[in-house]
């Protein structure tokens, strides 16, 4: 059975495409059968470049765009993963985990440290539950 999961940072455009990314990978390795989407609740026009740029050096192709989060995103999600999103914008009532990671435009290798960290931890638990 396909799990559904819902990335979203306020412009999907820098950490939620990260951990998309990330996670895609981890779930791959764990043999997690997953439909990933990456959406925010102020979509900007363009991904971030450095993210983009660090995320390719290190190998990874980037599949995802920025845009706005909607309701058939979050009804769909049977995971909702808010990395900085103020709740109130995203239109669910439904459980949204948040996780506190540095900005990249402040401390672009850490907050990717963090966000890797955390998708191989959710690929491990997701498999773990199985």
């Amino acid at each position: 059975m396909t799990t559904n999961v819902l990335f979203m940072c306020p412009h999907s455009a820098g950490k939620s495409l990260a951990a998309a990314t990330y996670f895609r990978s981890a779930a791959h390795r764990a043999g997690l059968d997953v439909d990933i989407a990456v959406a925010g609740p102020d979509p900007d026009d363009e991904n971030m470049p450095t993210v983009v740029e660090a995320l390719t050096a290190e190998g990874y192709q980037i599949s995802w765009r920025p845009r706005l989060v909607s309701e058939q995103d979050t009804t769909g999600a049977d995971r909702m993963i808010s990395i900085g999103c103020d709740h109130d914008a995203i239109p669910t009532d439904g459980d949204i985990i948040e996780w506190d990671v540095p900005l990249p435009s402040q401390d672009l290798s850490g907050s990717l440290r963090a966000i890797h960290d955390r998708c191989e931890a959710l690929a491990l638990e997701m498999a773990d539950g199985r």
